[in-house]
C-alpha cells in the first residue's frame, strides 16, 4: 500500500505525463483527445506492473523513499486518473452540446461503438473515486481494509480500459485497422494478465512452502 503521496515524486509523475502528452501531439501529430488516451495507458501500465513485480521480487530496505517502486504507484494512478479525465473532455467538448446519446451509440446518428464508450466511461468513473481515495489522510479514514477492497478495482478499470483501446483500435468500423498503438497496447495487456498470474503462483507456491 501505497500511502504517502509526496510533492516531489507528484511533480516528477506530472513531468512525465505532460512529456507524453507533448511527446504525442509533437511528433505523431495526433489529436489532444488521442494523446491523453494514450498517456493515461501508458501511466495505467506503470501503475499496476509494480504490485506484481514486488510480489515475485521482494524490494530490499533502502534508505530513500524515491526508490521504492511501489512508493510511485498513487502519484502514477492519480495522474492516470487526470489523463483519463482531459481524454473525456476532449473527447466529448468536440460533440455538440456534450451529446452523450451519440457517444454512447443510441439515437439518431448513433456511432456504433456504444459499448466501448460505456466502459471507458465506467473506467473513467472508477479511476476518479480511487484517485480522490489514494492521499494517505483519505486511507486513515477509510481504514486499510475498506481502502484495500476499493483498491482492488484497479485491475478491473485495466481490464476495461484495455477492452476499449482494442476495440477502438481493431474493431472500429470507422479505422482500417489498428494504428502504431495498437499492438503495443495489447503486449502491454497480455503482460499485466501474465505478472498477475505469476505473482498468484508464486503466492500460491509461498504459502504452501510455509505450511510444510
Amino acid at each position: 500500500m501505497d500511502a504517502k503521496n509526496t510533492p516531489i515524486q507528484h511533480l516528477l509523475v506530472g513531468v512525465l505525463s505532460l512529456a507524453l502528452v507533448f511527446g504525442l501531439r509533437r511528433f505523431l501529430g495526433l489529436s489532444q483527445s488521442v494523446v491523453f488516451a494514450r498517456a493515461a495507458f501508458l501511466l495505467l501500465f506503470l501503475t499496476l506492473i509494480i504490485g506484481p513485480i514486488t510480489k515475485l521480487k521482494k524490494p530490499s530496505a533502502v534508505s530513500s523513499p524515491l526508490k521504492l517502486p511501489w512508493s510511485w504507484r498513487s502519484e502514477l494512478g492519480i495522474w492516470f486518473a487526470i489523463t483519463s479525465l482531459a481524454h473525456f473532455y476532449f473527447a466529448m467538448s468536440g460533440r455538440p452540446q456534450w451529446n452523450f446519446l451519440a457517444a454512447l451509440g443510441g439515437g439518431i446518428g448513433g456511432e456504433g461503438y456504444g459499448l466501448a464508450n460505456l466502459l471507458g466511461l465506467i473506467a473513467l468513473f472508477w479511476s476518479l473515486i480511487l484517485a480522490f481515495t489514494s492521499p494517505g489522510k483519505i486511507i486513515k479514514w477509510l481504514g486499510v481494509g475498506s481502502w484495500k477492497w476499493l483498491h482492488s478495482m484497479t485491475y478491473v478499470i485495466f481490464y476495461l480500459v484495455a477492452t476499449h483501446t482494442v476495440y477502438f483500435q481493431f474493431f472500429s468500423k470507422y479505422r482500417g485497422g489498428p494504428d502504431w498503438f495498437g499492438w503495443p497496447a495489447v503486449l502491454m495487456a497480455i503482460t499485466i494478465i501474465f505478472l498477475q498470474l505469476w505473482a498468484f503462483a508464486k503466492t500460491l507456491a509461498d504459502q504452501k512452502r510455509g505450511k510444510e
